[in-house]
């Protein structure tokens, strides 16, 4: 058990080395897009090029895992995403910038499958739920990187010499923790018949559910900072503390998110965390000061924190599919959230304003109600009968 514990503490580490390579990026994007000279609209489209290569990479990455296995995936896919993000503080203009996000998206691809497939393999080891905790460490880290990115932007230090001093480091860690990563399990019939066939309808619906969520998670990365520092007049440091306060509060929920999937049942968990998610974006959104929206950036968080983990827990053991497939397919559908997010967001800001375009996120708390009405057993150690 030790040695299990140690290889769980690694792989919750590569999760917070990607989400803290991620977030450094958030306090920075006001400073792109005012050294670009583009408008929000430009930005909006720019920022599109990271969902939609993401979405490209999602098409190919069952294959690369079945090819290299889960393990060295996570590994090279992560160290390749935290060194991608250099590429962004390069960009001479928006189309550039739009170019160096798409390769940051085919990189990301990899690595969420692979990472979270890991994670489904964990749970089957252990005999118990660790998915939102493996999210809440994703989260810990999205909380130092902003936090990182805030120090950096308000010491005015470019945003090209902050990519290339951290990334390499991040990429280098995640290298170092991800070969303690327990080996993978011998590929099962499906898998090894390329997990041929199509996916369930039990699947399809869950697959649906995290969309809202992810919509809304991703405006917060994308568009709080702009939003607070355009539309409220905080610093570039209190941005980038509001979202890690979003990001600590999500990180502190997911810690609990597994007891209170085994407490109330999972769906439950999903659904009262789509009504509070809802309830405080529309809130966040209005919010006319920086003290009013730092506790309704950490009620967002808290809704949004377990609906994406719990909902991954509860599809990688479907029947029918390789885990690796049920995730990457949960992954595909429930991304096109950020393809959808940034030009939607844009769009809707350039007719009505920011402000009013993120309050129209706030009904998709109720995505969760299309739930199946059931919440699945929590997963068993995968050497004992089942």
């Amino acid at each position: 058990m030790p040695a299990e514990r140690f290889r769980l503490l690694a792989l919750q580490l590569v999760f917070a080395l990607n989400g803290l390579g991620l977030a450094v990026w958030f306090p920075r994007i006001p400073d792109v897009k005012e050294a670009l000279g583009i408008d929000v609209l430009t930005l909006s489209l720019a920022l599109f090029g990271l969902p939609a290569g993401t979405m490209v990479g999602f098409l190919t990455v069952s294959r690369i895992t079945r090819r290299v296995g889960l393990k060295r995936t996570t590994i090279w896919g992560g160290a390749a995403f935290l060194l991608s993000f250099i590429g962004p503080a390069l960009a001479a203009n928006a189309v550039a910038l739009g170019l160096t996000l798409f390769l940051c998206g085919l990189t990301i691809a990899s690595i969420e499958v692979a990472m979270n497939a890991k994670a489904s393999q964990m749970e089957r080891a252990l005999g118990r739920r660790i998915m939102t905790r493996c999210h809440a460490f994703w989260s810990f880290g999205t909380v130092i990187g902003a936090l990182i990115g805030g120090a950096y932007s308000q010491g005015g230090i470019p945003f090209l010499t902050q990519q290339a001093t951290v990334q390499p480091l991040f990429a280098l860690a995640t290298v170092v923790f991800g070969r303690m990563l327990i080996a993978d399990e011998p590929p099962t019939v499906a898998a090894a018949a390329g997990g041929a066939g199509l996916p369930s309808l039990a699947l399809v619906l869950l697959c649906l559910v995290p969309i809202g969520a992810l919509l809304i998670e991703g405006a917060m990365m994308e568009w709080s900072a702009l939003l607070l520092r355009e539309h409220v007049g905080a610093s570039p440091f209190a941005t980038a503390a509001t979202f890690s306060v979003f990001a600590l509060a999500m990180a502190v929920m997911r810690l609990a998110g597994d007891r209170l999937a085994e407490l109330f049942g999972a769906r439950p968990v999903i659904l009262a965390s789509g009504l509070v998610m809802a309830a405080a974006m529309l809130g966040f959104a209005l919010s006319p000061t920086v003290w009013l929206s730092m506790p309704l950036a950490a009620l967002v968080g808290i809704g949004c924190a377990n609906i994406y983990p719990l909902t991954m827990s509860m599809v990688a053991p479907l029947p029918g599919l390789p885990p690796e497939r049920n995730v990457a397919t949960l992954a595909l559908t429930a991304f096109t959230a950020f393809l959808i997010g940034p030009p939607f967001v844009g769009i809707a800001a350039s007719l009505v304003g920011l402000p009013a375009a993120l309050a129209l996120l706030a009904p998709l708390g109720a995505i969760p109600l299309l739930l199946p009405g059931r919440s699945p057993p929590p997963p068993r150690r995968s050497d004992q009968p089942q």
